[in-house]
């Protein structure tokens, strides 16, 4: 029986700048074994596109399964980081070992994206004047829209605080959903700044991988996932996972 982990590893701050070196080192790792890489990306692709056709469900059970492939991405750049060879199985390695818990962190995270939204609407529906819509918020001046956008980002970043080492901690520390993401938390926001560089920069990668009509996602989803654990090891584990 899987026994859960209960002392957990205390994070460490880091530089601003490691948030670009966490997507540097995840790139040079994907750049070791490319064509297993991508095999990941179009196995992941593919399902979540064959999700989206069953509708409202479907979707909800994309972003189930969201988790599962990031833990999976984990635990293969950690076989990776140790010069072992990736096999094409390896992409649903979580799936086995750990769905329990990922499916629940997933479920978790869409009830907290919608807890989120809920209360910047209602923060937007309190500045309107309680009317709501196009026209409502348009007619706001233009200081309690731009109170809005800072409500909206601020909620959305938190957000990504309480979610972005999550899948790295249910399936390398052993970590329930809520725990996982306590420490997520803690880990994200001692390191804010890294985690935001990160969070920019991906998104410029992710722009300029969808210009050569979406071919770059190959490369960029497994980089993106890759620099989960690179992060996880430069803030909770032995350091920044090294390769040139």
């Amino acid at each position: 029986m899987e026994q859960r982990q209960t002392q957990a590893p205390r994070p460490r701050k880091v530089p601003a700048a490691q948030g670009w070196q966490w997507i540097k080192q995840a790139f040079f790792l994907v750049r070791e074994q490319p064509l297993t890489w991508v095999l990941f990306a179009v196995c992941y692709l593919l399902l979540q596109m064959l999700l989206s056709n069953l509708g409202q469900f479907g979707q909800l059970l994309g972003m189930a399964t969201v988790p599962l492939f990031a833990g999976s991405f984990v635990l293969a750049a950690q076989r990776a980081a140790r010069g072992e060879t990736l096999r094409p199985l390896d992409v649903f390695a979580a799936f086995a070992s750990h769905w329990r818990q990922l499916a629940g962190l997933g479920l978790a995270y869409c009830g907290l994206l919608v807890a989120a939204m809920l209360l910047v609407m209602l923060a937007l529906l309190a500045l309107a004047g309680g009317q709501i819509g196009d026209e409502a918020l348009t007619a706001m001046p233009l200081g309690k829209q731009l109170v809005g956008l800072v409500l909206f980002a601020a909620g959305m970043f938190i957000a990504s605080l309480l979610y972005w080492f999550a899948p790295a901690a249910v399936v390398l520390a052993a970590c329930d959903p809520l725990p996982a993401m306590r420490r997520s938390l803690a880990g994200g926001w001692l390191n804010w700044p890294a985690v935001l560089v990160c969070g920019v920069m991906l998104a410029v990668l992710l722009f300029l991988a969808m210009l050569p009509f979406g071919l770059g996602l190959l490369l960029w989803l497994p980089v993106m996932f890759v620099s989960v654990y690179v992060a996880w090891q430069d803030v909770f584990g032995d350091g920044l996972p090294l390769r040139a």
